[in-house]
């Protein structure tokens, strides 16, 4: 079962009929949102979608304006990014495989939680800018040990894990005002954060026990927001 409470009820339906619509069917979910909706951590309020082939991005475009009334954004190579509904979606060719089976659950086509960890390492590793990514990675780890996502980061991209690991601790990209946002009035949870983050790269193999419930409280969402991206 999905934590549908994570998203807004307007989101859970476009994300229902994008997974319907045929001209879609090789894009899957993926990143926060995929997560959320797995493990039920946090809300999340955009559309991450790829494929592992390429496609016509001018084609897509027309598309998705016919028939969703998208609204023109700026398009870059292999991907399209756009607004439907009020709601960010981001279509985008990703041209490395899976490394487990895409799932099926309530019409939702999702990557695993160890592509998703591995995803988090490299946007990690090539930004570390924002902060979702590291409260992300926070949460991945009371299902898996590090070591499980730095595995699964080499295998999927070719890399190096030291990199990654190296760059799961290294916080200095995150600004002050993203923190105060993403955690108003409670700036303990960030060192709450970046502690965990410290120790899992001392111990790649340690499993993490999960927050309390009263300390994960998701609540409905039932607001449309745009700007803002978690």
């Amino acid at each position: 079962m999905l934590h549908k409470n994570t998203v807004s009820p307007a989101m859970w339906e476009l994300m229902q009929r994008l997974m319907k619509d045929e001209v879609l069917k090789d894009f899957v979910l993926v990143g926060g949102t995929a997560l959320s909706l797995k493990i039920g951590h946090r809300l999340s309020v955009d559309i991450d979608l790829f494929r592992q082939d390429g496609f016509d991005v001018k084609e897509l475009r027309s598309y998705l304006e016919s028939y969703y009334k998208a609204q023109p954004t700026q398009d870059f190579e292999n991907s399209v990014m756009t607004f439907i509904d009020d709601i960010k979606v981001d279509l985008i060719s990703h041209q490395y495989r899976y490394l487990k089976p895409v799932e099926t659950i309530e019409g939702i086509r999702l990557v695993s939680l160890e592509d998703i960890g591995a995803m988090k390492l490299l946007a990690i590793a090539q930004s570390g800018r924002r902060i979702k990514d590291f409260v992300d990675m926070y949460y991945l780890l009371e299902h898996n040990p590090l070591v499980v996502y730095l595995e699964g980061y080499a295998k999927k991209y070719g890399a190096n894990p030291v990199v990654a690991r190296n760059a799961v601790n290294y916080f200095k990209n995150v600004s002050t005002k993203q923190i105060m946002e993403y955690f108003p009035g409670k700036k303990e949870e960030w060192e709450k954060t970046m502690e965990r983050l410290w120790q899992a790269k001392i111990n790649i193999r340690t499993l993490f026990e999960p927050v309390r419930k009263e300390e994960n409280d998701i609540k409905p969402g039932n607001n449309k927001r745009r700007g803002l991206r978690m």
